[in-house]
């Protein structure tokens, strides 16, 4: 069954140029200037998380392209490559490129009995409302559509890592990453053990509702207890031990734009050093004025 991609994650740097003063050529200073180095200081990992926060704050609308690879079980799939638009409150919407290509999906919070509006883009090519995390909606995703955007990528990284820094039982790095999607980033790499605890299922809760009463995403927790045969988040029984894990994998990595201040790249592997998933934003424009017609199905510029 084909799902809907969705996601989690995207970046754009608007650079500020300055004009430094010129010196007369009678003005020979009777001392060497003293000289800053050219390397910059490096920024802590709770620097870095507060600056995108900050940085996210600020955006009302953002356009761009992502590239996104997720595990499901043992199988990796393909690399899947995407254009979207994105506007607060919360409106998304999403072209797949490859893969899919040609399916779309629109979300737009409050709208459409908060279904997601989608069309395959292959024959039958019909129009349906799905529930955002029902099994077919979430079929080949880890996160629902409701999760996509910059706001939740900064906030599943920041609640991990932050919750690592207190516990004081991970590996922390923070150093130059070069330049990602044509940005110079920063790069945070962080480790962390494998550990957590179980809970007991309740009458009638699904894995949606452990996640939500323990803080833990969804398809980490169904990825986890792998071993118990769950294929969908309905799929426990009352009284269902349910392993939850700690901490959102691993070892993960964190690209974050050194001049926006926002995620470039994030990417996370599970204990076991298999890639868990990779999510990748290219050509971010902030700020670029969408209008309620970016997220209209009847849109000509769509195929609803």
């Amino acid at each position: 069954m084909n799902r809907l991609s969705n996601g989690m994650y995207v970046v754009l740097a608007i650079i500020s140029f300055g004009l430094s003063p010129k010196i007369a050529a009678d003005d020979k200073p009777t001392s060497a200037p003293a000289t800053k180095s050219d390397k910059p200081t490096v920024p802590s990992v709770e620097e870095l998380l507060k600056q995108a926060e900050e940085s996210i704050a600020k955006v009302k609308d953002y356009t761009g392209f992502m590239d996104k690879q997720e595990r499901f079980v043992d199988e990796l799939g393909k690399i899947e490559k995407m254009k979207f638009k994105f506007a607060r409150p919360f409106k998304v919407y999403i072209k797949f490129l490859n893969v899919y290509s040609g399916r779309e999906a629109i979300f737009v919070r409050g709208k459409n009995d908060n279904e997601v509006k989608v069309h395959k883009g292959t024959f039958p090519d019909i129009t349906v409302n799905l529930d955002t995390k029902g099994g077919t909606a979430m079929e080949g995703n880890h996160h629902p559509i409701t999760d996509f955007g910059l706001a939740s990528t900064i906030r599943i990284s920041a609640r991990n890592l932050r919750k690592a820094l207190k516990r004081g039982d991970c590996k922390f790095e923070v150093s130059d990453g070069g330049t990602v999607n044509g940005r110079p980033v920063w790069k945070i790499a962080a480790s962390f053990p494998k550990g957590g605890h179980f809970v007991t299922a309740k009458d009638d809760e699904t894995l949606w509702d452990i996640a939500r009463r323990t803080g833990q995403d969804m398809y980490l927790i169904l990825y986890t207890n792998k071993d118990k045969g769950w294929d969908e988040a309905d799929d426990i029984d009352e009284g269902d031990k349910v392993f939850i894990p700690r901490y959102y994998g691993g070892r993960a990595e964190l690209m974050v734009d050194k001049l926006t201040h926002l995620p470039v790249k994030a990417t996370t592997w599970d204990w076991a050093g298999k890639l868990y998933e990779m999510y990748s934003y290219k050509d971010i424009k902030l700020n670029p004025g969408l209008t309620a017609k970016d997220f209209d199905p009847d849109n000509k510029e769509y195929d609803f």
